[in-house]
C-alpha cells in the first residue's frame, strides 16, 4: 500500500475528522475502535492511529 495523506483541522470539541480516502482504504467503518499515539519529543510529536480489533477502550 503507497503512502496516503490528508489534512484535517480540530474543531472546538477537540474532534478530528478521517478522511474518506483513507477511512476506506484501511478498513474503518462508523462505531470502528482506534488506538491514538502522540510519538517523539517536545512539539514536534506526531500522532499514529491505529485501527483496533474490538476490545476494551482504556
Amino acid at each position: 500500500m503507497a503512502l496516503m495523506r490528508a489534512f484535517a483541522k480540530v474543531d472546538e470539541e477537540g474532534k478530528i475528522r478521517i478522511a474518506k480516502n483513507i477511512a476506506r482504504e484501511t478498513g474503518l467503518k462508523p462505531g470502528a475502535t482506534v488506538e491514538i499515539k502522540a510519538c517523539g519529543p517536545g512539539p514536534g510529536r506526531f500522532i499514529t492511529v491505529h485501527a483496533r480489533k474490538k476490545g476494551r477502550l482504556r
